[in-house]
């Protein structure tokens, strides 16, 4: 049953009311989500931004094995993990590791926590592979495969998409 405490509190997650409408139908999700919520807010004190809402949700949603829930939840409210990238390599860290305790130092590694990438490296990251390209791209043209340059600027700069410094930052600009 949708309360309206229940309703208030997804919406302050950053999802829209249908979406939260929505979740309240869904008994397991909407449980996982308000326990989420509620370890964050202990984190975070009472307010929790979109962005963090957002990645909580896609956490409960995406997380099989709940047990490390409340692990995965610390490090979102700590801005540790704070791209959907980072949450993704996360999840499948916790799939492929599913004897406790976590090695939190391959864990970090893997999910890319504390790395910074700054516009200067993604500029570099991006001359190098137009530059590696650059005769196939002038014979080629309009007809040259450009996802070929995006999967290797990516794979140069993993954690490139997201936040630097307050700045949303993507190779896709």
């Amino acid at each position: 049953m949708a309360t309206p405490d229940s309703l208030a509190l997804f919406t302050g997650l950053g999802l829209s009311e249908n979406k939260a409408r929505e979740t309240l139908k869904n008994e397991a999700l909407s449980t996982q989500l308000r326990e989420a919520a509620t370890q964050a807010h202990q984190i975070l004190g009472s307010t929790i931004d979109k962005a963090t809402g957002v990645l909580l949700y896609d956490l409960v949603s995406r997380l099989r094995d709940t047990r490390r829930r409340s692990f995965l939840v610390s490090y979102i409210a700590n801005k540790k993990i704070h791209t959907g990238l980072q949450l993704s390599a996360a999840l499948e860290y916790v799939r492929s590791h599913p004897q406790d305790p976590i090695d939190t130092k391959d864990f970090e590694q893997e999910c890319g926590v504390g790395v910074v990438v700054t516009p200067e490296q993604i500029e570099e990251a991006v001359e190098s592979t137009i530059n590696k390209h650059q005769l196939q791209l002038l014979a080629e043209r309009y007809r040259f495969n450009m996802g070929l340059l995006m999967g290797e600027a990516r794979a140069a700069l993993r954690w490139a998409d997201g936040e630097v410094a307050g700045q949303t930052l993507s190779l896709m600009e």
